[in-house]
């Protein structure tokens, strides 16, 4: 089996180029992440998850992420801007499911099977809350956790799977882990019972955890990042008890500082990662593709046992076929959705008299 069986690949552009039609109908990838290049108009997209589909068999799973606010690739091709995280938490919950319907009804006209979606890291005042930009729901653990439900309902109503990260929170992470390394100086303790505790109460309500590349001495005693750390995927396994996929996040990030590619996938794929995104180039895909061939990691039974139950339960999802009709009507539905969502809401007045 090939190596990229456990991957996650980009595309360069908005169409299959030859190279890429051969890489994927030789090496057949796990999935495909579609990005903002890759996504020009409603009608390109849905053409280039086809092709992507008709590559190879088994069809690679299709990929995004898919947040609203700063990271939404999908509401430019309605011509909207799904709300962020952080604005919908100021809405209310049940707004906050709507969303994530909508959203997650968008993607899957297009196709898409998966979004890496909700980020359930809290906004810590200073770390996360700057350095994510909006991308979470709030600072509290337990508004994270009925937003992070709410959201998951959401995708799952329109037949979306979903992916909670960043394992296991970072929220306090100082720096951008997509430019350099965030070492989060915390305890243990404090850890699990605050950052961790999202994870912990929605891991088995979700169809796949993305472990993140910040450092957490307090868990492991030093500054290997979490993605590629045996002691925080055991924490994710035997003290959460998740038995689904677990995602690397790219390994291209700047966090993992000057380790070879080979180096960092291998180091994940052995910590405990099932599957490896790679979305810079084909070309670092097929390094790394090469890398667990090399390494006898291709064929580790349990991690391709779980992506196989993800293959069948994505299978199981229903999928209406694009079509302009229902994509300007979807259009529609949600550019009033964000006009009632503007609007300010009227407090009920609970003052008496009540009835008996």
């Amino acid at each position: 089996m090939s190596g990229a069986s456990r991957l996650v690949v980009g595309l360069e552009g908005p169409g299959l180029t030859p190279g890429e039609r051969s890489f994927l109908a030789v090496c057949r990838p796990l999935g495909v992440i579609l990005f903002e290049r890759n996504l020009v108009s409603a009608v390109q997209a849905a053409t280039l998850v086809e092709e992507i589909r008709a590559s190879c068999d088994p069809s690679p799973l299709v990929f995004v992420d898919q947040e609203g606010g700063p990271v939404d690739r999908i509401g430019p091709l309605l011509g909207v801007s799904f709300p962020s995280a952080a604005s919908l938490s100021d809405k209310g919950v049940d707004r906050i499911q709507e969303c994530a319907y909508l959203m997650g009804r968008a993607a899957r006209l297009l196709g898409v099977d998966v979004d890496f979606a909700p980020v359930l890291d809290l906004a810590i005042p200073g770390a996360g809350g700057v350095v994510l930009a909006g991308r979470s729901f709030g600072f509290h653990t337990e508004d994270v956790v009925l937003a992070g439900t709410v959201f998951l309902h959401g995708l799952a109503r329109a037949g979306v799977a979903s992916c909670l990260k960043h394992f296991p929170g970072l929220g306090r992470g100082p720096v951008d882990s997509h430019l350099a390394l965030p070492v989060v100086d915390a305890h243990d303790v404090d850890l699990m019972v605050t950052d961790v505790a999202p994870f912990t109460k929605l891991a088995r309500a979700a169809d796949g955890v993305m472990v993140g590349h910040a450092a957490y001495p307090g868990f492991t005693g030093d500054e290997t990042p979490a993605s590629l750390s045996p002691r925080i995927h055991a924490i994710l396994r035997e003290r959460i008890g998740w038995d689904g996929v677990v995602y690397s996040d790219d390994l291209g990030m700047g966090a993992l500082g000057t380790r070879s590619l080979e180096t960092r996938v291998s180091e994940a794929a052995r910590a405990g990662c099932d599957v490896l995104v790679v979305s810079a180039s084909l070309a670092d895909a097929q390094v790394a593709a090469d890398r667990l061939e090399a390494e006898g990691l291709a064929e580790a039974p349990e991690a391709l046992a779980r992506i196989a139950a993800l293959r069948r339960r994505v299978g199981g999802f229903p999928r209406t076929p694009f079509g302009p009709e229902a994509w300007n009507a979807l259009r529609a539905e949600v550019e009033s959705w964000l006009g009632e969502l503007a609007k300010p809401r009227v407090p009920r007045n609970f003052d008496g008299p009540f009835p008996l």
